[in-house]
């Protein structure tokens, strides 16, 4: 939440205003986790668009207005094309003709603007929310910072199990801390990948 600010009205007096915002950090990874760096991206929350180039580790942070649902669009350059068929040097004068005969792309004038390759736009539909409070609920806290920052924790939301402890330690292992698998040891880290 961002703290209470000063605005100026007609009357010349001031007022102070708190405007229900929050901070939205979201690091994009692809299939192999490795960052989408310097990408073209549009993340829109309620009325409000921003538009950027994610960071060099595929990261992205905005103020945004303290709504539940939002949209992000990630574009991608196209595809590198596969190599092209060149054509073969043509057979001498009197030679028979190769059988069966090659095919080269200039065979089919048409098909250039099929398979051209096109930008690729990733859409997803975000649900925003506080997440809870250490105070509160520490395991809830910790396992929504886990799955937030990637680390799956399927199906055990509110109970600690195997998978909770494995994503404690693969966090661990990201972070260079000892790999416990205890969420009472991640809890500062947590707090410092996640709210900070």
């Amino acid at each position: 939440m961002v703290g209470p600010r000063t605005a100026a009205i007609r009357t010349g007096n001031t007022s102070t205003f708190t405007l229900k915002q929050r901070r939205l950090h979201i690091v994009l990874l692809d299939p192999r986790e490795a960052p989408y760096a310097d990408r073209e991206y549009v993340l829109t929350v309620g009325k409000t668009e921003h538009h950027g180039r994610t960071a060099a580790d595929g990261s992205l942070c905005h103020e945004v207005p303290g709504l539940s649902m939002g949209e992000l669009l990630l574009k991608l350059p196209a595809p590198e094309a596969g190599p092209r068929v060149e054509a073969a040097p043509e057979p001498p004068p009197r030679a028979p003709p190769p059988y069966p005969p090659p095919v080269f792309d200039r065979d089919f004038p048409d098909a250039s603007d099929v398979t051209a390759p096109r930008d690729v736009t990733l859409c997803w539909d975000l649900q925003l929310q506080s997440p809870a409070s250490f105070d509160g609920d520490a395991l809830r806290a910790a396992q929504e910072r886990l799955h937030n920052l990637g680390f799956t924790i399927d199906g055990e939301r509110g109970a600690p199990g195997p998978r909770t402890k494995a994503a404690v330690r693969a966090f661990q292992r990201r972070h260079g801390l000892p790999e416990t698998g205890q969420l009472a040891d991640v809890q500062r880290e947590l707090i410092r990948q996640h709210d900070a």
